[in-house]
């Protein structure tokens, strides 16, 4: 009798869709995912191991059933953020209730080659697993990876590839991409330094760790998804893409010597990332921004989140602040116009009230980015925030759905949910002569046919959820929570 391999299963459920992306632009790749199936193809070749991506097939939750109910799987991993969380929580009921025999669980190579010696899990570290008794057990945590030049190509041959971005004009052929792994930084709002930190002691602690692969390894991966998948958007992942500036200067070298030029020397390829501002200020000095600008830098976002010190100091974010961030829009607005700028400020800390509000939106335009993204604070659990705002008592609003970085979930000193969401929507939609001025620049005498595109979608789009919020506040007055705003997409429920 020949034994059948095991199955592992890796997926993404199906899922809503941002309220500022369009189907073709929301759903990226699940880097994640890949990057764990190439490890198990590398280390246990004998395993079959697949990815299913629901919302890149555009695959419902019925689909999901019937699918899973064809063939059983003996390990289900799942991964999902926040905002989609109890998606994955339905996912994998549905697998158990499909498959009583499955395992659910979403760690590592050497879990899976003790998936059957249930006895063993406690001696691997970095898993949380319920023993026999149905007590929840704590393994050490796993160490690091040091060298991230050692991981294999994450898996895309897994996923039919042209299903991403096809048909979207601002992002074509786009993939998510990383090169480093955590952060410099500590911010307290924030999961990935903490996902990818470095614990410090044994009582749960981490401290920021940043890693990076080389710029030649980081430059092969951009090389091999233009050339052999069609890439042309590359969507870089990492918490912080320009946090050391060797790396950034080779791979854009790299990349400037390359056939990913022109022969006028223009990029073939479009990249995307999150950028520190006083990292853009020093590599502005440095004359590295202006090789990354030339190797294809199009839309950077950055982290302004608040105009005082004070309230940058109780998010724990450092070496970022009003005027740093002033200096960082100015830099691309007066010396790379090319590349769309996209800030993000945080509203609802304990203390605010309307006039901080009022000053947060009158700020991004003293700012002059292209786009300003004005985001509740969100709980997200495991970090500091979340802790405070328990404690306060301020978490008001449990669903998961809700935590979508637009949807108010935490209650201020003096404002309720729908308070928040109210004045923020009234502040957006305000007139006035700076407003108006913005929008005429951005939508009539911009240059760049791309930046006018993803001006004008970012507009429209923000404009009417804006005025659904206020209808459904006309509407349904005494109803105390906010309005979620991902849409469901036409194919989630087939």
């Amino acid at each position: 009798m020949v034994r059948r391999p095991m199955r592992v299963l890796l997926l993404r459920p199906p899922r809503y869709v941002w309220p500022f992306n369009s189907e073709t632009s929301a759903f990226w790749q699940p880097l994640g995912l890949l990057c764990l199936a190439a490890a198990v193809r590398r280390e246990l070749p004998d395993v079959a191991v697949e990815v299913w991506d629901a919302p890149g097939e555009r695959m419902g939750w019925r689909t999901l059933r019937r699918r899973l109910a064809e063939r059983p799987v003996d390990v289900l991993g799942v991964g999902e953020e926040t905002v989609s969380a109890h998606e994955a929580l339905r996912a994998a009921r549905l697998a158990k209730e499909l498959h009583r025999s499955c395992t659910s669980d979403r760690k590592s190579v050497e879990l899976l080659g003790a998936i059957a010696d249930r006895g063993a899990w406690a001696s691997i570290a970095g898993l949380a697993f319920r023993d026999n008794g149905g007590q929840t057990v704590l393994t050490p945590p796993r160490p690091l990876i040091a060298d991230l030049d050692e991981l294999p190509f994450p898996a895309y041959d897994l996923l039919d590839m042209q299903q991403y971005g096809r048909g979207s004009r601002n992002h074509p052929g786009l993939v998510s991409i990383e090169h480093s792994r955590g952060c410099i930084d500590s911010c307290s709002f924030c999961i990935l330094w903490k996902h990818m930190g470095r614990p410090a002691s044994g009582n749960g602690t981490v401290r920021p760790c940043w890693r990076t692969k080389g710029a030649e390894r980081s430059f092969e991966e951009v090389r091999r998804l233009y050339g052999q998948v069609g890439r042309r958007t590359f969507g870089w992942v990492d918490p912080t893409f320009n946090a050391r500036p060797e790396w950034s200067d080779q791979w854009a070298e790299r990349m400037l010597d390359s056939d990913m030029m022109d022969d006028r020397g223009r990029p073939r390829t479009l990249h995307t990332a999150w950028l520190r501002a006083d990292c853009v200020v020093r590599d502005e000095k440095l004359g590295v921004l202006d090789k990354l600008v030339r190797a294809g830098l199009r839309q950077v976002m950055i982290g302004v989140e608040r105009d005082d010190e004070g309230s940058l100091a109780a998010l724990n974010k450092h070496a970022n602040g009003l005027d740093v961030c002033r200096e960082a829009f100015a830099i691309f607005r007066e010396r790379h116009p090319q590349v769309y700028t996209i800030g993000t400020m945080i509203y609802g800390l304990p203390s605010d009230t309307r006039a901080d509000l009022d000053r947060l939106v009158a700020r991004q335009y003293e700012l002059d980015m292209d786009y300003c993204f004005l985001m509740p604070l969100t709980p997200n659990p495991g970090t500091a925030v979340a802790d405070q705002a328990a404690r306060r008592g301020a978490i008001t609003n449990g669903d998961l759905a809700a935590y979508n970085y637009h949807t108010p979930v935490c209650t201020t000193e003096t404002l309720s949910l729908r308070e928040l969401e109210g004045i923020y929507w009234r502040l957006m939609l305000r007139g006035g002569r700076r407003r108006l001025a913005r929008a005429a620049r951005l939508l009539l005498t911009e240059r760049d046919p791309r930046k006018r595109r993803v001006n004008r979608a970012l507009l429209a789009r923000g404009t009417g959820i804006a005025v659904r919020s206020l209808i459904r506040a006309a509407l349904r007055p005494n109803d105390k929570q906010p309005t979620l705003y991902s849409r469901r997409p036409s194919w989630y429920d087939k």
